[in-house]
């Protein structure tokens, strides 16, 4: 999130800047400065989307959803795996640059992790079929995916 943070101050200290180089500017130059400070009001709005999302994605902040934020539930599980992928994809592309036997180990544990992503899959599928009855174990079965998704991920960062 640092990165978020650092873009929104750069954006905070660029904005005004902008605004006062468009004055006494003429109208093609104060329309690229109306363009600029358009630019920047869109990223801001989309870092602080970014960040938002960013908090709501955390497994202790959606453990407790209940049956009617079945939804929610499903979608932060999905964006919190979206983002090991992406980060697992960087592994990939890093384990072919290392030696033979290093490069054996991370690719057994990247499998290891996909494996894993497979199984929370099904889990998230079952999820979404599942009854106010049935949410408590579906639920948990998602929970026990996720966990194994993470230790997944662990060991192949490690």
């Amino acid at each position: 999130m640092k990165p978020n943070r650092s873009l929104a101050i750069l954006i905070a200290t660029l904005a005004p800047a902008a605004l006062l180089g468009s004055w006494g500017c003429s109208k093609s130059e104060t329309a690229k400065a109306n363009d600029v400070v358009q630019d920047v009001k869109t990223t801001a709005k989309d870092v602080a989307t970014d960040v938002k999302t960013a908090a709501v994605d955390t497994w202790d902040s959606i453990k407790d959803f209940t049956f009617d934020k079945r939804s929610d539930f499903s979608a932060s599980v999905g964006r919190m795996a979206d983002s090991l992928d992406a980060k697992v994809a960087e592994l990939k592309a890093s384990a072919a640059t290392l030696p033979d036997a290093a490069a054996k180990d991370k690719n057994a544990a990247i499998k290891e992790y996909d494996e894993a992503r497979a199984g929370l899959k099904a889990s998230l599928t079952d999820l979404g079929n599942a009854t106010a009855d049935g949410w408590a174990d579906a639920k948990a079965k998602v929970s026990a995916s996720w966990a194994k998704v993470q230790a997944a991920y662990t060991k192949a960062t490690s």
